[in-house]
């Protein structure tokens, strides 16, 4: 190898060497896990919990009818379509958080305390060896060099990863998450507002009782026309939000970290396809 080269590598050892040692990249990288973890949970759990409303307001809807209240359209049934898209990315928002679940499964793999120092001694014998062959005026053996730069693609490839799509949420994506996740609690937060309170709860009632008649109420104490538009302003909002966070999980963190992945891999094959000097 040239000697400008054979200090480079040696360089890029020692560095690789310092960044295992520290674990400053995992330590960043498992920052980066916890925070997309819990954005995850939180768009699940207002999910879910505007799919409880809106099968409530549902079910209620539908009761009031042989009651005699007289009405020809339940508002209820114009959320059935948006309460289908949200158990739907409720399963999306599992799958999510499984895929973040491997990563940091990964993450801690590769810092393992035994792992870590079995690298370290690896490559700091890699760097006497080159300084060797330096002051010898030997060729190295290309093995050698494409098993030490494996190994710095297999260490560092999933911290890696992590901080680089954590950049892409804070370039791209973290607004539009954002107002998605405000989309979705002003849409739980329109049909409560939209639906009257009751006037006198008994306090043996269950809570799905009082809600029911909370919603048995509502023909008596609002207009129906109001409240379908409302819904229909609810619905339309929510599938936006809805559609956005899809959006930007999916991408964050199963489309990057497969394009990432298969990036690592084509490198890894020209490293080893790549022919030096022995």
């Amino acid at each position: 190898m040239k000697t400008i080269n054979t200090w480079l590598v040696i360089l890029s050892l020692v560095i690789a060497s310092l960044l295992a040692g520290s674990k400053a990249l995992d330590f960043h990288g498992e920052q980066y896990t916890d925070k997309v973890l819990q954005r995850s949970l939180v768009a699940f759990a207002v999910a879910r919990g505007l799919n409880g409303l809106i099968s409530v307001a549902q079910e209620a809807e539908i009761a009031m009818q042989p009651a005699g209240v007289g009405l020809t359209l339940s508002p209820g049934e114009i959320l059935d379509p948006i309460n289908d898209l949200i158990e739907r990315f409720s399963v999306v928002m599992l799958v999510v958080a499984s895929a973040i679940g491997v990563q940091k499964l990964l993450l801690t793999l590769g810092a393992w305390p035994l792992f870590n120092y079995a690298l370290i001694i690896f490559w700091a014998a890699t760097a006497v060896y080159l300084l060797y062959c330096q002051y010898k005026q030997r060729k190295t053996h290309a093995l050698t060099l494409k098993l030490a730069a494996f190994l710095i693609l297999v260490r560092f490839a999933v911290p890696v990863m992590a901080l680089t799509s954590e950049g892409l949420y804070q370039a791209f994506l973290k607004d539009n998450y954002q107002q998605a996740s405000q989309g979705l609690e002003q849409t739980e937060n329109n049909i409560r507002q939209n639906t009257p309170e009751e006037q006198q709860l008994e306090e043996e009632l269950s809570a799905l009782e009082k809600t029911k008649r909370w919603f048995n109420d509502a023909a008596s104490q609002l207009d129906v026309k109001k409240q379908i538009a409302a819904y229909q302003e609810a619905a339309e909002q929510a599938s936006q939000s809805v559609i956005e966070l899809i959006t930007i999980f999916v991408v964050q963190t199963i489309l990057f970290p497969l394009f990432f992945l298969w990036l690592m891999v084509k490198i890894a094959k020209s490293t080893i396809k790549k022919r030096h000097p022995v």
